[in-house]
């Protein structure tokens, strides 16, 4: 099993980085002893990589690829054609996910779905899993009604929904203004979400 996990945090240690950690040690974990099958956890940091934001000029709706100079978007948008299973994990800015996490899902957009001459969506990825993993520092209950990390849920609903991924759990981390490091509460639920994919 190939596990793709998008990091759309800069802060390498920061709260969203840890609880990726946890998600990838507990899938590492739950194909452990009696499971035969192998599973690969790939970290892909989205800060890292070195793109050009899509031109919107629509020709790799026709052609099925991006026309633009092979960089690191034609990468990961081959790395989630590979995978069976994909975690977004990014922070809320500005109620929706980072710019940088934006770009890269303008620029794959021929990777995630098809279209039909009538400008149809056909997703791409029937039968794969996705989890969100999201931190924001508006507490709990207002990062739900100001539309923080729920809005950050949803545009990522609407994406990788669109794209035929069936969303099987998040991870939402609220009030991290206030708090070191990452909660212990919101560890133990990232590893359990990891460890889950074997059952």
């Amino acid at each position: 099993m190939k596990i793709l996990i998008l990091n759309a945090s800069p802060r390498k240690n920061g709260t969203i980085s840890q609880a990726v950690e946890r998600f990838a040690e507990g899938a590492s974990n739950s194909f452990m002893g009696d499971f035969s099958e192998d599973v690969r956890v790939e970290v892909v940091n989205v800060n890292d990589l070195k793109f050009a934001p899509c031109r919107g000029c629509m020709q790799c709706r026709k052609c099925g690829t991006c026309c633009l100079p092979q960089d690191d978007a034609h990468r990961v948008a081959e790395k989630i054609e590979a995978c069976d299973v994909l975690v977004v994990a990014a922070p809320v800015y500005w109620g929706n996910m980072p710019g940088t996490l934006k770009m890269l899902f303008d620029r794959m957009v021929y990777a995630m779905m098809g279209e039909s001459e009538m400008g149809i969506p056909k997703p791409l990825h029937k039968g794969k899993d996705a989890y969100i993993i999201t931190s924001c520092t508006t507490p709990f209950p207002f990062n739900i009604f100001c539309r923080q990390t729920s809005g950050l849920v949803a545009a990522l609903k609407e994406i990788l929904g669109t794209s035929g991924f069936k969303i099987r759990g998040k991870v939402v981390i609220p009030g991290t203004k206030a708090k070191k490091g990452l909660p212990v509460h919101a560890g133990k639920c990232a590893y359990r979400l990891g460890f889950s994919l074997a059952w």
